[in-house]
């Protein structure tokens, strides 16, 4: 409930999107917020036919799609949110040292394309790469390393994409973690490194969803241990005692190295505590957050007439933040969608400061009533 408030505070500025919150060592959450929400009671037909007319017109007109739970039923390319899981999944198969620098002059020419990066990085190793969000070390990886699509796509299924979070809410999206085989089979038969260098940097086929990554990042945090997510802690009678308690749920067990984990948890924490990190610029005094934002491309719609004046809000990039806090000791896991919402740091990291920022204000509340009863 708290929470819950504190995070439509948090979101006040931006039109749509949603965030999670979990326990890092439950997988139980502690907030699950979407926007633009709609008002059930509208449509419980108290205020007259009308009202339940117009209710239903704007909840599927509506563009912004408030019927949509955007942490379970949308899903989104998760952009540079990935790039942790793809670094793990090349130094899992040894086919890097990370502490070998990449060059990064701003694009990579592949083919006939050229395929821009968001800075010139200079040298770039993979601490860098992902506190700096180097895409051009990511799609070293793939040209120079051998990192493939599928080395990518076995890493990102261990750790829950792809497939439904198990919360058993029905309109739960599974995502997409394409394999090679599935982007040869979708584009007719011929297969392309293309493929592979968007899959690097979450982009292309790869979509996920807010509960998805939110409880990735968990078992990031945790060292691989994989929740299913629940929303429920105890159920208790009023005299006090507890008649059910939920314990926790563990999907997978992921075998990574604790030595790979640790270089990526310092990347994270770079990425919000250097100059130059992505997120460092959205840091809020005393909050100790760890994370990566992303930017992540949407598919371009051109229109003409009535639509077109709004048409600049939908081609514009998802927002993304995903991470942990404490950094150094994780109690949870969060991840912000600002749906068209531009650059991740600007918008999504913003709002991910300020809600960790009230969760740690009810956690010492509750630890000061404790202490005062």
């Amino acid at each position: 409930g708290e929470l819950q408030v504190a995070i439509d505070k948090a979101f006040r500025g931006e039109l749509a999107g949603g965030v999670a919150v979990v326990e890092v060592k439950t997988g139980r959450i502690i907030g699950l917020y979407s926007k633009p929400g709609f008002d059930p009671n509208a449509l419980s037909g108290a205020q007259g036919k009308a009202v339940i007319r117009q209710s239903f017109r704007q909840l599927y007109s509506d563009p912004l799609k408030p019927a949509v739970d955007k942490t379970l039923s949308g899903s989104y390319p998760p952009g540079s949110t990935f790039k942790p899981f793809t670094a793990l999944a090349a130094l899992e198969k040894g086919l890097i040292d990370p502490s070998v620098s990449v060059q990064c002059r701003g694009f990579t020419k592949f083919g006939r394309k050229m395929y821009g990066c968001t800075h010139v990085h200079g040298a770039t190793s993979l601490h860098k790469a992902i506190g700096e969000s180097c895409n051009v070390y990511f799609w070293n990886l793939v040209t120079q390393n051998q990192v493939g699509m599928d080395i990518i796509a076995e890493m990102a299924q261990r750790f829950g994409f792809g497939q439904k979070t198990g919360l058993g809410i029905n309109a739960e999206a599974s995502g997409r973690m394409p394999t090679r085989a599935w982007m040869t089979y979708r584009n007719k038969g011929r297969y392309l490194q293309g493929f592979a260098l968007n899959a690097a940097i979450g982009q292309g086929a790869t979509t996920v969803t807010v509960l998805q990554l939110a409880l990735a990042y968990a078992a990031l945090a945790n060292g691989g241990t994989l929740y299913q997510p629940q929303l429920v802690r105890a159920v208790e009678t009023s005299s006090g005692t507890v008649v059910q308690e939920f314990s926790p749920r563990v999907r997978r067990q992921v075998e990574i190295d604790p030595e790979n984990v640790k270089l990526v948890h310092k990347a994270l924490i770079a990425g919000v505590q250097e100059e130059g990190g992505t997120a460092f610029r959205a840091r809020i005094e005393g909050v100790d957050l760890a994370g990566k934002t992303g930017t992540a491309q949407v598919g371009h719609k051109l229109v003409r007439g009535v639509e077109a004046e709004k048409v600049w809000y939908f081609n514009r990039d998802h927002a993304w933040f995903a991470g942990f806090a404490p950094s150094n000791a994780p109690e949870v896991a969060i991840v912000v969608l600002v749906e068209h919402g531009g650059a991740g740091g600007k918008h999504a990291a913003p709002i991910a400061f300020q809600v960790i920022r009230a969760y740690n204000e009810l956690v010492a509340q509750r630890a000061g009533k404790r202490a005062g009863e």
